[in-house]
C-alpha cells in the first residue's frame, strides 16, 4: 500500500500558489472553532531564496483559501479534500538567518467595519434572523441561519460593533455564531449535540498526554429569571429546573414572557456547558469538524458523548488533530413556571 501523506494547496489572492509555497512551506496549522471566535490559519515558510521578504512580500488583507488534501489515508488510491475556508492575512513576521516567515490569517469579512465600527441602532418587531441578515449585509457577506425562529420585540445596539452586538445577541438566545467561507453562520448547538456521533475514539487512538477534567463550579440544576420592564410596568418571572443550585438571572431585558423564557433557558444551559472537558491529540481523522460529536469509549467513567469545541489541524512532518471536547450534558428544556405581574408601585 502507498504511504499516507497530506499536503495543503493554497489559493493566494485567487491564484494557485502551489509552485511558490510547496517547496518552502515548513508547517501549516488550521484552527477550526465551533463558535465564539474566528477560525484561523498560520504558516511557517522557509524563505531561502528571499522572495517572501522581497517581491512576494505579503500585504495585510491578502486572501488565503487553503485546502487540506490527504492521499491513501484510509484506503489505497483514496484522495480526500477538506476546504478550510477563506482567510485574510492579519499578521506576519520574519526572523533569520536563514530567513523564515510566520504568516497568520483569520476568517473575517473583507469589510473591517464588522469588528471596528461602533454603531447605535434600534431593532423593533423583528427576528434574530432578520437582524443577522442586516448585519451580514453590512459586512458584505451572506447569512446562513440554521435554528428556530426567534421573535424580538425591541433590542438596542448601543455604541457596539456589529460583531460584538450580534455575538452577544446570539448567545443571549442560546445559539452559536461563527464566520465560515464568507458566511455568517448561526446554528443551534443543542440540535448539533443531538446528532449522531461522527466517530468512536478509544485510548489507542490518542497520542500520549491526553487530559480530562470535570468541575462542579458553575453548574446549575435550575434557573430563576426576573426582570421588571419599566416601559410596560410589568415584572416577568420564569423558573426552570429544580434542586438547590439555582442560577439567578435579571438580565438581559425582556419585553414579553416568550423572550424571558428563551433568555432564562439559554442562561442556565450556557452556564452548564463545558463542566466536563477533554483534550486529545491524534492522527488526523479526515471529515471531523468542530461542532461534530464523537463518542469516547473504553475509559470507563470518562466514556460518553462529547461535542467538539475546537480542532487544531497541524501539518508538518505528519498530520495530526488536537481536539478540545466537552461532554454533552442533559439540557434544561422547559420552564416550570412563568408569570407576568404588574410591577410593584405601578
Amino acid at each position: 500500500m502507498e504511504p499516507r501523506r497530506a499536503d495543503v494547496p493554497i489559493l493566494y489572492n485567487g491564484v494557485n500558489a502551489a509552485v511558490q509555497l510547496a517547496p518552502c512551506l515548513s508547517s501549516f496549522q488550521y484552527v477550526d472553532v465551533a463558535s465564539g471566535s474566528s477560525d484561523s490559519v498560520s504558516l511557517e515558510i522557509n524563505d531561502r531564496e528571499r522572495r517572501w521578504i522581497g517581491p512576494w512580500f505579503p500585504v495585510k488583507g491578502d486572501v488565503l483559501q487553503p485546502t487540506i488534501r490527504t492521499f491513501n489515508w484510509t484506503g489505497e488510491g483514496q484522495v480526500l479534500q477538506f476546504p478550510c475556508g477563506i482567510f485574510r492575512v492579519d499578521d506576519f513576521s520574519f526572523k533569520g538567518g536563514p530567513v523564515k516567515m510566520s504568516l497568520g490569517a483569520v476568517a473575517l469579512p473583507a469589510d473591517t467595519s464588522f469588528k471596528t465600527t461602533e454603531r447605535t441602532e434600534t431593532y423593533e418587531n423583528t427576528t434574530l434572523e432578520e437582524i443577522g441578515k442586516t448585519i451580514a449585509g453590512r459586512a458584505g457577506i451572506a447569512l446562513f441561519y440554521e435554528a428556530d425562529a426567534i421573535t424580538i420585540e425591541l433590542v438596542e445596539q448601543n455604541n457596539q460593533t456589529d460583531c460584538a452586538f450580534f455575538s452577544s445577541l446570539v448567545d443571549t438566545y442560546g445559539l452559536a455564531l461563527k464566520i465560515y467561507s464568507n458566511k455568517l453562520v448561526v446554528f443551534s448547538e443543542a440540535a448539533y449535540e443531538a446528532r449522531g456521533v461522527k466517530a468512536v475514539l478509544t485510548e489507542a487512538d490518542f497520542d500520549p498526554g491526553w487530559t480530562w477534567n470535570t468541575t462542579l463550579t458553575g453548574t446549575y440544576t435550575g434557573v430563576k429569571y426576573e426582570y421588571t420592564n419599566s416601559d410596560k410596568n410589568k415584572t416577568f418571572t420564569v423558573t426552570a429546573g429544580s434542586g438547590d443550585r439555582i442560577l439567578t438571572v435579571n438580565e438581559p431585558p425582556a419585553d414579553n414572557l416568550t423572550e424571558a423564557t428563551a433568555i432564562a433557558l439559554a442562561a442556565v444551559n450556557n452556564a452548564n456547558k463545558g463542566t466536563t472537558t477533554m483534550s486529545i491529540t491524534m492522527m488526523a481523522r479526515p471529515g471531523l469538524i468542530a461542532s461534530d460529536c464523537v463518542e469516547i469509549r473504553g475509559l470507563k467513567r470518562l466514556d460518553g458523548k462529547y461535542y467538539i469545541v475546537q480542532i487544531t489541524h497541524s501539518l508538518g512532518s505528519k498530520y495530526t488533530m488536537a481536539l478540545d471536547l466537552r461532554r454533552v450534558e442533559a439540557r434544561i428544556t422547559g420552564a416550570t413556571s412563568i408569570s407576568s405581574t404588574v410591577a410593584e408601585g405601578g
